[in-house]
């Protein structure tokens, strides 16, 4: 009896860690998301000082020259969404609040 009650608490950590369903959590802010599943990485950049790899290029998408220019607070997330891939969200911070960019699914063994 001991011993399972000294387990609980891993089993629920475990449980926060599980593999991220993309469809689930697609319309749930960063604040939901990050309460049910722990991020592997999680970085914070400013556009305008970023390097912008082949990883990051689609942000380009969401940004007109003006804008890439600035210093616009960017937050990148990455879960694991099964044992071989991943998932990155893109966040910028508006008013206090992370707002969507754009995700990418990706191989573990991708290189860029």
């Amino acid at each position: 009896m001991d011993s399972e009650a000294r387990t609980y608490p891993k089993e629920i950590n475990t449980k926060q860690m599980k593999y991220i369903n993309p469809e689930e959590v697609k319309n749930w802010s960063f604040e939901q998301i990050k309460e049910k599943y722990k991020p592997i990485q999680e970085e914070d950049f400013l556009l305008n000082e970023a390097i912008i790899s082949e990883f990051r290029i689609g942000l380009y998408n969401f940004f007109n020259e003006k804008e890439r220019k600035e210093p616009i607070t960017i937050k990148e997330v990455t879960w694991e969404k099964d044992q071989n891939t991943n998932y990155t969200v893109w966040y910028k911070k508006e008013a206090d609040q992370w707002v969507f960019i754009d995700s990418y699914i990706w191989g573990k063994n991708w290189d860029f």
